[in-house]
């Protein structure tokens, strides 16, 4: 049964202390300023939006509350902030340690972790992604577990991706073009030495991160950005609660199936055999679509679009743009050659060949993620913290208990990320704050159970302590956008507007899961696979009954007698 809403604000108040968000004497301030404001109102909508304006709440926090939610804030040190996911990627949070350090952690799905061979996957590609460190490659800093929900950490990232770019300018210069790619082959060369491939490099696996130590530009440029390559190893069918468990690669909507503009025609053949010039292809694919704002073989038919990678000359730059660059041709034809024996053997090949047309566009340093000497010393440690203090949790969010600490309103910008210049002991970056570790609590320590008791005014009175339970994190929260004056916030998001259910729940009745939907339900890989299994017989049928007529024509008449 979900839990029952607040009915006034005396209740919301409850449901506050409740959830460890904000201390007990905190509320009651907050109540006593909330009433000074608006008087002798009860409805809890306008005090949630007072929550959310006050920077006392994310609006991600304020939903949940305001349907009920007391659990679900809090995985071991981290306190979840909001969900930045988007669509089938959703369960993707921005989070606070109990240091003050800004990341992101992205969920494991449930079914997901039921599934021992995926499980097991998430576990060894997790574990191999924390030991990589490249200034083009997002961080990923722990692995963790809190009751049967398993998480990875990573570095906290504010920017756009390359396809949003592509999708607002259509096309970039070649000095822009060639920078973004010549940091993408920069970051692959490290994950080749530790043997992986990424098999998905496509312009929404890019992520443009602005430094923030350079003006900001008055044009639209690239020039300032770090690029980080994203989801190696770590990608939609072990995130997505709607891919299927399947390890064949051919059945696999969205590698396959559904990525195919910058394939490489060995990977369409046989996923599981390609090796890193797989991926240099893909790259010189979109080195070819920044150049010439499209793929390079455009098409509707996903079949047809990879029979034309594999068979279909590449179509001159020249004919696109003017003047092309004496030799950026030739370089893109060695990177995208239907053979891979014909391609550059590895990326940093592929980066010297690039190098010299950087000359004219050299652009900003790439950044390095460089998180807080506490979280590192936190992490370094392997001992939990206590958890998040309010003080640390408000000052994440701008809030009135962080702003004796420090500032936390940055835009557009890495919220872990310094310059990988930058000298001194471990700065602290944009979006740390350098708060004291919060001491464990007691073993001992009370936890005061149902709901705490009420003072003379309606307050709770009384503290929370121990650890939550179960946590209920997911649901679209849209970024909340700056208020326009009048007190209201345009893109506030309603409590109904957020599912907050992750962890396993009974379905509701009359609902059918994916293991058991029934056989006549297809899906669009079903669909797929029906057809061309379908095509495939009908062609059997009707070669089979061509060869017989064809003999059947050739034989000798019967000799007369």
């Amino acid at each position: 049964m979900p839990p029952a809403a607040p009915a006034n604000v005396r209740e919301m108040c409850k449901l506050l202390v409740q959830s460890r968000l904000v201390d007990t004497d905190e509320t009651r301030a907050i109540y006593s300023r909330y009433r000074n404001e608006a008087g002798d109102t009860e409805e809890v909508d306008p005090f949630r939006k007072y929550l959310i304006q006050q920077k006392i709440l994310t609006d991600y926090q304020a939903a949940l509350l305001s349907r009920g939610h007391t659990e679900g804030f809090f995985l071991n040190d981290y306190c979840l902030l909001d969900r930045v996911g988007k669509g089938r990627m959703a369960g993707v949070y921005r989070a606070v340690h109990a240091t003050g350090q800004i990341v992101a952690i992205k969920v494991l799905p449930p079914s997901k972790s039921r599934d021992p061979n995926l499980f097991a996957r998430f576990q060894r590609e997790a574990k191999f992604a924390t030991q990589l460190n490249h200034p083009n490659i997002v961080r990923a800093y722990q692995l963790g577990e809190a009751d049967g929900l398993h998480y990875i950490v990573m570095e906290y990232l504010e920017g756009e991706t390359l396809q949003d770019v592509l999708d607002r300018r259509k096309r970039l210069p070649v000095g822009e073009a060639v920078r973004i790619v010549y940091q993408v082959l920069q970051g692959l060369q490290q994950v080749h030495e530790r043997g992986i491939i990424h098999r998905d490099l496509k312009p929404s696996n890019l992520m443009l991160i602005p430094n923030p130590q350079v003006p900001t530009p008055t044009a639209d440029t690239t020039l300032n950005c770090t690029v980080k390559i994203l989801d190696i190893g770590l990608g939609r069918q072990i995130f997505d609660e709607n891919a299927a468990n399947d390890e064949n690669p051919l059945t696999t909507e969205g590698v396959i199936l559904g990525t195919p503009d910058y394939l490489a025609p060995e990977q369409a053949r046989n996923a599981s055999a390609v090796d890193i010039r797989a991926d240099i292809y893909s790259l010189g694919g979109v080195l070819f679509h920044l150049l010439t704002g499209q793929p390079p073989f455009p098409d509707t038919n996903i079949m047809s679009q990879m029979l034309r990678h594999a068979t279909e000359p590449l179509r001159p730059l020249s004919d696109f743009i003017n003047p092309v660059p004496d030799g950026l041709q030739q370089v893109l034809n060695w990177m995208m050659a239907k053979d891979p024996n014909q391609r550059y053997p590895t990326p940093e090949r592929a980066a010297q060949a690039l190098q010299i047309f950087l000359m004219s566009s050299p652009g900003a340093s790439p950044m390095s993620a460089m998180p807080s000497t506490l979280y590192t010393q936190a992490l370094q440690s392997g001992q939990h913290t206590g958890g998040v203090s309010p003080a640390v949790r408000m000052a994440a969010i701008g809030g009135p208990l962080g702003d004796a600490n420090t500032s936390m309103r940055s835009s557009r910008q890495t919220a872990a990320v310094t310059t990988s210049g930058a000298t001194g002991a471990n700065p602290v970056p944009s979006g740390t704050t350098r708060l004291p570790v919060p001491k464990p609590a007691p073993a001992n320590a009370p936890t005061m159970q149902g709901i705490p008791e009420l003072d003379a005014e309606g307050i709770p009175v009384g503290k929370l302590a121990g650890d939550t339970k179960k946590v209920r994190t997911s649901g679209a929260t849209p970024r909340r956008k700056a208020s326009d004056g009048t007190g209201e916030s345009p893109a506030m998001v309603r409590p109904e507007d957020v599912d907050v259910e992750l962890i396993p729940i009974p379905p509701p009745e009359g609902a059918v899961s994916r293991e058991e939907r029934p056989l006549t339900e297809l899906d669009r890989r079903d669909i797929i696979m029906l057809a061309a299994g379908g095509g495939g017989v009908l062609f059997a049928i009707l070669s089979g009954y061509a060869l017989a007529q064809l003999v059947r024509r050739k034989e000798p008449p019967a000799e007369s007698k």
